[in-house]
């Protein structure tokens, strides 16, 4: 009997805390680790012969999460970003969403709501980068046992366009996710004058001719059309 791998599952993050879309994965990951603790109180009487009792009386969980700061055309990994770009604020800005699955599509996947922390966990001169991510729940009960999305093709993501304010002509890096066989993207309505998948995470498009102001980015696969990122644009 073969013994299952530590490697087999993913880690993705979204910033829609309803965790209904949005979901791009965190890229580089080498260590990976869920936590469910829960809370044990001594419930023990006369009743059971000197045998201590205990009951659940609440849970907390969190993910410990290591990966390599990992860099492609120049562009770190939107996944990684999405977590950093928490670090130091408040309210819902503080928090994202993510599930973690296994990607042989076993039973075991879980998703919800959580804080991170960042903590760059390899610093000597010899290391490579990394860091460690900590990912605590929040007020949203952990969700066990979900449908495991692995086996779902989802829809194109795109979570950043730079450089803005860029006009005809120019080139722009398009970062996201599910990119693979991308067929068109367009900036508002008009088609980009040429583009390059580099990576199922990165683009690089030619600003087509068009009027100053605001122009969404959208990429269309074969599985669907992205979100409409927002982009401002110069003539």
């Amino acid at each position: 009997m073969p013994t299952a791998l530590a490697r087999k599952f993913a880690l993705q993050v979204t910033n829609d805390l309803t965790l209904q879309s949005g979901f791009i994965p965190v890229k580089g990951v080498n260590d990976l680790a869920h936590n469910i603790n829960p809370n044990l109180e001594d419930a023990s009487d006369y009743d059971a012969n000197g045998w201590a009792s205990s009951e659940v009386t609440m849970q907390d969980y969190s993910i410990d999460a290591g990966f390599y700061r990992r860099v492609n055309a120049g562009v770190l990994d939107p996944g990684q970003e999405l977590i950093r770009a928490c670090i130091g604020q408040f309210d819902s800005a503080a928090r994202l969403g993510f599930r973690m699955f296994d990607k042989t599509g076993g039973p075991e996947a879980y998703s919800g709501v959580v804080i991170p922390t960042w903590k760059r966990s390899n610093t000597g001169v010899k290391n490579l980068d990394q860091v460690t991510a900590t990912l605590t729940g929040t007020d949203v009960p952990l969700n066990i046992g979900i449908t495991n999305p692995y086996q779902v093709t989802l829809n194109p993501v795109v979570t950043a366009v730079s450089p803005g304010g860029k006009g005809s002509g120019t080139a722009v890096a398009i970062s996201g996710t599910g990119f693979t066989n991308a067929s068109a993207v367009k900036f508002g309505a008009t088609a980009a004058t040429s583009f390059s998948v580099v990576s199922d995470q990165l683009i690089t498009a030619i600003l087509p001719t068009g009027s100053a102001g605001a122009a969404p980015v959208t990429v269309t696969t074969p599985v669907g059309t992205s979100n409409a990122a927002a982009y401002t644009r110069a003539a």
